[in-house]
């Protein structure tokens, strides 16, 4: 089923169902009724990082409820470990392959329903599926109808963590310490230690690159990472860890061929295998992306070099260990661009590996702990 027609057969089908039932106002939420809740964060790898700090809120606030989540598939074992979540639930996709899971998740029985981040019109879709009486969402969405709490955005530079937790204050649930989460298994951690000691000989002053991501214009230039990157081997000694997937290894190992030092490239390595890697690092340097993230969520000392989006929205977030540069402002006049279409991606461009430089003397070095 294409996307705009499951859009329209989606919208229609909702409607009769609300004319049939409509949605409970959380006014009449009770807490103490609660058993189980479902939460659905189905995109991308860093709207499930920014949702950690709210998961959070909700278990410390709210103990006794059982908290699943719908995630999407190639993330589900990052959050197998975390101890506020109990079934992990991975998104199937579009078209014939939510029937199942409709079902499935009707079974569980629902008390609540809270989308942080899913695709729409799949994850309204699945939410009122659950026949849970109540369903918080965001207003932004053309399916607000279905929820019983419509969540609006008051300030388009509200950062993604705040945003989130957004969806579960009108429940009482907040938190004060708003840092994202991410549990490795020790055996994991291990198995990295070994292995960077296998390939480099030692355990190395390791320094973690992302020089991809989503999008091309979200890119730094390869030419000023590897300028970096050799930078940091000469006066640091530093060996390079460049993250990269199946889709962009030959970017990885390009860049790897420009540095004159030690490098691993990450290539087809499972997710949690390229975590225990970076909790390894005593940097990080990278695009707007899910390893950015995921470096923020295990305290790795961080530097965004962003230009698609402000840092206000997607930066790190009250913590000391992350730092970003950011130049759009000064040479792009499209205020609120997010550069899909940019010719040349000059916000980023403006970006000099002087700037970074100045960051690891400045805000990195007071960091390096020695003998570690």
């Amino acid at each position: 089923m294409g996307h705009k027609l499951l859009k329209w057969w989606t919208h229609h089908y909702l409607r009769l169902q609300v004319r049939r039932r409509p949605p409970l106002p959380l006014t009449g939420f009770n807490p103490q009724a609660v058993q189980k809740v479902l939460l659905i964060n189905s995109t991308a790898l860093g709207d499930l990082l920014f949702s950690t700090p709210a998961i959070r809120a909700l278990k410390e606030t709210f103990p006794d409820w059982r908290l699943d989540i719908l995630v999407n598939p190639g993330y589900a074992a990052l959050v197998r470990h975390n101890p506020h979540l109990e079934n992990i639930i991975p998104f199937p996709g579009r078209s014939w392959r939510l029937l199942p899971l409709m079902g499935e998740l009707r079974r569980n029985r629902y008390d609540l329903v809270v989308i942080l981040h899913g695709n729409d019109p799949e994850a309204t879709l699945l939410a009122r599926a659950t026949g849970s009486p109540y369903i918080i969402g965001s207003a932004g969405s053309s399916l607000n109808f279905v929820y019983s709490e419509k969540i609006v955005r008051q300030d388009p530079f509200e950062h993604a963590i705040e945003r989130r937790l957004n969806f579960v204050r009108p429940l009482g649930a907040d938190i004060d310490d708003k840092r994202m989460q991410l549990i490795l298994p020790s055996a994991e951690l291990i198995r990295a230690e070994v292995l960077t000691l296998r390939h480099f000989g030692k355990l190395p002053l390791l320094v973690a690159f992302h020089p991809t991501g989503s999008g091309r214009y979200k890119w730094w230039p390869q030419e000023s990472f590897a300028a970096l990157g050799n930078y940091l081997q000469e006066t640091y000694g530093a060996s390079i860890l460049i993250v990269s997937g199946p889709r962009d290894r030959q970017e990885g190992e390009a860049l790897a061929a420009r540095l004159t030092g030690p490098t691993l490239v990450t290539g087809d390595r499972s997710l949690p295998e390229v975590a225990a890697f970076l909790k390894q690092c005593r940097l990080f340097v990278g695009n707007d992306s899910g390893p950015l993230h995921l470096a923020l969520a295990l305290e790795v000392p961080s530097i965004a070099l962003l230009g698609a989006d402000h840092p206000r929205r997607i930066g790190p977030y009250q913590v000391d260990w992350g730092t970003y540069l950011y130049r759009k402002e000064e040479v792009c006049s499209q205020e609120h661009c997010l550069n899909r279409d940019c010719p040349d991606n000059r916000c980023l461009q403006a970006i000099q590996v002087a700037d970074v430089v100045d960051l690891l003397r400045n805000w990195w070095e007071p960091r390096k702990l020695p003998g570690r």
